[in-house]
Formats: structure tokens, C-alpha cells, sequence
């Protein structure tokens, strides 16, 4: 603790060895206290690189020796995609809804989730709610079902049982772990990674994520309103997008994010976006947008996100032509029709996704907040790129 706070390195072997000293202690208040008290330290220290690699390849260790690596079927490229969660404003399951507007637009999408540890649904939760019966389909039948409907979901907590017991449930709050620990749980190999993070650090976390054996990976975060953080693409405040590619930085990439963004127009009123106060009516509200049945502000952000899973799968050309990929999934009802069939090869009953359907629209939400426009003179030049049509900006890495 001593060496947390203070201001020299930590050399990566003592944070590696004293995270899992920390792991190690009996259950209890202790090391929970003592577990987050480091994590939030590594995290406002910097974050240093070396220091979060070691810490992230310490909580690795607990279970890596059990881990297999699966291969997606032949002439499949598969997107692996996750997020930190721990976002400070609450939405309902957006990712959910990109990766399966993704898989409608020609993509496959391997979805990395878990049950919520700071929001009503976590992606896990969402697939229980909608019918799938994910538990009960084997890691590699699971594969195959990402190969043939282009979705497939992946849990995260089984990845890491031994972790998670000493973790799960306990942290509300991004720490370091969060820069890049989620993307790594994947047990198929993805020649593509996008991953959400609720922390400014983008660059930060795209690097880590090289570092630890992700090729073609794209981390992505918005601050919708000021002082707030969320692990997805919303337009209308700051977006912040990293895209590494063999190592290398793509900047044509961000800059294509911030045009597609300028794009989709302000959102104004970001309530439609909000998580609801019932798990139920927070699925339903995503299944209802599947079906083209939601308010424009969350459609376009659906959209957008879809747009960037797209391109990186290359069912698409450009951002561009993903937008309008996803509009055309979303006015088909073509994502409502991947989300059934998923469901029905979990063994599941896809008359569960027409009974959310048919839940009457709740709209109420745990908050609402109106994200304010600003004009591009407000904007700081260095380090952003700034849409004057729209007084958005972007922050690459």
C-alpha cells in the first residue's frame, strides 16, 4: 500500500506477486477492503502499462491452466466483443443489441458477458430473461452456433471460476483490471476484438490488450454527459475510440467514428437510452428496438455500435455503408429474427422473445439526463477531432 502510493514505479513482479497475496487471503472484509483499495490505486496511478499487465496476468493465473482454446468453424472470421461494465450511466443492454444487429448485417459475433455486478441486466441476465439457455450448450457447440446464426455468447464467469469467487459482485467501480481483463476471458480465438471500456484510457487499454495476445483490437468509450463514462458509442458527447492493427495505431479509424457519429445526429434526450427499474422491462426495451420499436435515440446509437462490429468483422466496406446495414436490419426485423433463432439453438423457447415483445412500453427509467450540445469553439483543439456539424468530439488514442 505503501508503494501503491507513492509516486515511483512498481516493478511489474511485486505487483504480479503481491495481487496474488492479496487473492490469497481468507474471504472477509479484509481482502475484499484491501483487493479494491489496490486495483483503484493501479488505476489512478497512471495507469502505468507494466503495472496493470502484471496485475491483469496475476488475476489470469488463478485459472489459466484450465483454459482451452477453441478455433471458429472454417472461413469464419469472429469478432470477439465485451465490455467493462461499472458504467456511471446506467443504459439498458446496448451491447447485446449491437452484436445482434451485427450478426444480422453479415458479422459473427462472439459475446463475452456476465451476470451484473452495477447494473440492472448484465448480458448474461439478458440472455437468461429472453429464453436462451446458454449454461447448457458446450463451449464448443456454442462456436458452432456463432458460425451459423453469427451470434454466440460466451460467459465469462465460467471462464474464471476460481477468480470470480474471490471478485464477483464486489466492485461497482472501474479499476485496473477493468483496462482489459474481460476481453481476455474469450474461449475461442477472435482474428478481431472490440472492447468497451468505461474509462477515458482507451489508448491505455488497446495497448494492454496487444500486449496480451489481441492482433486487431478497437477500444471504445463516450462520456454522453459531462463526468460521465460508458463502456459503448453514444453520440452526442465525447467519443473515444483506439484501434490497433499488428500493433500498429489506425487513426483513419477514429476519424471515420467521429464522421459516422456527426452522422447520427444530436441525441438530445438520452432517456430511451436509460436502464429501466424492472430486469424484465430492461430486456423488453431492447427487444422492442430489435423489432423497430424504439425511439430514434437509441436506435441510432444501436446502430452506430453495430456499424463498428460490422467493419471490424469486414462484412462491411466502410462505417458507412454499416449504418446503413444496421438501419436496414432494424426496419426488417432481421436482428429480432437472429435473437429467436439463437434462442432456439440453446435449446430455448423463442416464444419467450414474443412475450417481452408483447409487454406494454415502459419508458420510465432510473435517470434521465439531456446531453448538451457544444459548439465547436468550446471544444479543445489538442488531442480531439471536432465535428462542427454536429459540435461533437472524438478523442483517438
Amino acid at each position: 500500500m505503501h508503494q501503491v502510493n507513492s509516486s515511483a514505479d512498481i516493478s511489474p513482479p511485486e505487483v504480479h506477486n503481491g495481487l496474488l497475496q492479496l487473492l490469497g487471503l481468507p474471504a472477509g472484509p479484509t481482502r475484499d477492503v484491501m483487493l479494491g483499495s489496490v486495483l483503484t490505486g493501479l488505476l489512478l496511478r497512471g495507469p502505468r502499462p507494466a503495472e496493470v499487465e502484471a496485475a491483469i496476468r496475476a488475476a489470469s493465473t488463478l485459472d489459466r491452466r484450465s483454459w482451452e482454446s477453441l478455433t471458429p468453424p472454417s472461413g469464419v472470421r469472429l469478432v470477439g466483443y465485451t465490455g467493462s461494465g461499472k458504467k456511471t450511466y446506467k443504459t439498458i443492454n446496448l451491447s447485446s443489441a449491437a452484436a445482434l444487429v451485427a450478426a444480422a448485417g453479415g458479422a459473427h459475433i462472439a459475446k463475452l458477458g456476465s451476470r451484473s455486478a452495477s447494473s440492472r441486466t448484465g448480458s448474461r441476465d439478458f440472455m437468461d430473461v429472453v429464453g436462451a439457455r446458454c449454461e447448457t450448450v458446450p463451449a464448443q457447440a456454442m462456436v458452432d452456433i456463432a458460425g451459423e446464426c453469427g451470434f454466440g455468447f460466451f460467459s465469462i464467469e465460467n471462464r474464471v471460476p476460481e477468480f470470480d469467487r474471490r471478485y464477483g459482485g464486489r466492485f461497482q467501480a472501474v479499476h485496473a483490471l477493468s483496462l482489459g481483463f474481460p476481453a481476455l476471458l474469450s474461449p475461442v480465438a477472435c482474428q478481431g476484438f472490440v472492447y468497451g471500456l468505461s474509462h477515458p484510457a482507451v489508448g491505455v487499454s488497446a495497448r494492454l490488450l496487444y500486449r496480451l495476445g489481441l492482433g486487431d483490437v478497437t477500444v471504445v468509450n463516450s462520456s454522453p454527459v459531462p463526468g460521465s463514462q460508458v463502456d459503448e458509442l453514444i453520440p452526442g458527447g465525447t467519443i473515444r475510440v483506439c484501434r490497433l492493427t499488428a500493433g500498429q495505431e489506425d487513426p483513419e479509424f477514429g476519424r471515420a467514428v467521429a464522421k459516422a457519429a456527426g452522422a447520427v445526429a444530436p441525441l438530445v434526450d438520452l432517456g430511451s437510452l436509460a436502464q429501466r427499474t424492472d430486469p424484465r422491462a430492461n430486456v423488453a426495451a431492447v427487444v422492442r428496438l430489435l423489432a423497430s420499436r424504439a425511439p430514434a435515440v437509441a436506435r441510432r446509437t444501436v446502430a452506430l455500435n453495430a456499424a463498428v462490429l460490422m467493419l471490424t468483422a469486414r462484412a462491411v466496406p466502410t462505417l458507412w455503408a454499416g449504418l446503413d446495414t444496421a438501419h436496414a436490419v432494424l426496419d426488417d426485423g432481421a436482428a429480432l429474427d437472429t435473437l429467436r433463432r439463437f434462442v432456439s439453438l440453446t435449446g430455448g423457447a423463442p416464444r419467450t422473445v414474443d412475450a417481452l415483445l408483447r409487454l406494454p412500453g415502459d419508458h420510465r427509467a432510473t435517470s434521465t439526463v439531456s446531453a448538451p450540445r457544444r459548439s465547436p469553439q468550446n471544444v479543445p483543439a489538442f488531442g480531439r477531432l471536432a465535428v462542427p456539424s454536429s459540435g461533437r468530439e472524438t478523442t483517438a488514442c
